[in-house]
């Protein structure tokens, strides 16, 4: 379907998501994806603070599936995925613009990967993020907003983004065998 000159996922307009005024666009050109990744984590520096972190998601969400959102012409918001297997897909990397936080935003970016995974057979979502053990308050806002739309901890990984920012990782069934 096309909608201002965008293509929109049919299997997304759905329910609630289809009343927000922003386009869903997957984004398949490798420099745009890069912008626009740079753009959103360089206003989310409570949350993307690291620059050489920063500049390894930049550089990977080129090779991986990648939606926009748009307010307008602008990009507002992002979420890239890693596709491990037939059956487990993982969000690499989701940012969207402070101004737009607790628009639905993030909800429905988190909807639009759960119908496409499941369109593609997939059992399993998950999501990497900073474990509890380490305080900050925008990362229990993250952990929160991950547990209302479904995702459950699973396990933490003390040293793999270094002793002091350990990692939660989170999951989500989509279907049983």
């Amino acid at each position: 379907m096309r909608k201002e000159g965008r293509i929109v996922r049919e299997s997304f307009l759905k329910k609630k998501v289809a009343r927000l005024p922003y386009i869903y666009e997957e984004v398949a050109d490798p420099d745009q994806k890069q912008r626009i990744c740079r753009a959103i984590l360089a206003d989310l520096p409570l949350w993307f603070g690291i620059p050489e972190a920063n500049s390894e998601y930049e550089h990977r969400v080129r090779e991986h599936p990648f939606t926009a959102v748009f307010d307008g012409e602008q990009a507002v918001g992002f979420i890239s995925m890693l596709i491990h297997n037939r059956y487990h897909s993982e969000i690499y990397v989701m940012g969207i613009k402070v101004a737009y936080h607790r628009k639905g935003i993030g909800r429905g970016l988190i909807q639009q990967v759960k119908n496409q995974a499941k369109e593609e057979g997939r059992w399993l979502l998950t999501v990497k993020t900073l474990y509890e053990g380490r305080e900050s308050e925008e990362y229990l806002k993250t952990r929160l907003f991950y547990q209302s739309v479904g995702f459950f901890p699973v396990e933490v990984f003390p040293d793999l983004w270094g002793p002091e920012n350990p990692c939660l990782m989170m999951a989500m069934i989509l279907t049983t065998a």
